[in-house]
């Protein structure tokens, strides 16, 4: 192997080592703007539970779709943080851990 093809070989490294690097910060990007807007949402259901309390105006629709997104928001973030079966090294066939709660 030449001088060159080394080069190449090495040029090629550091660009697919620097290309899984951005993709990695564009993720943790994505995931801080998902918990922003899940903040944004909690915060709003917030003053709409207060009003319904304190003024005795219903929150009515505006919460159940306040809720709906924030479940989507939560569900969106526990599926981009969850480990996949490469980064853990197992497939988990037995699923004994399935449906059982932490404590």
């Amino acid at each position: 192997m030449g001088f060159l093809d080394k080069v190449k070989e090495a040029a090629s490294d550091v660009a697919a080592e620097a290309k899984k690097g951005a993709d990695q910060v564009k993720g943790k990007m994505d995931d801080a703007a998902l918990k922003r807007k899940g903040d944004d949402l909690a915060k709003q259901l917030g003053y709409l539970i207060y009003k319904e309390r304190r003024h005795d105006k219903p929150a009515g629709e505006e919460a159940d779709r306040l809720i709906l997104e924030l479940a989507e928001v939560e569900k969106t973030l526990e599926a981009a943080s969850a480990p996949t079966e490469k980064e853990t090294g197992s497939s988990d066939e037995g699923g004994a851990t399935e449906g059982a709660e932490q404590v």
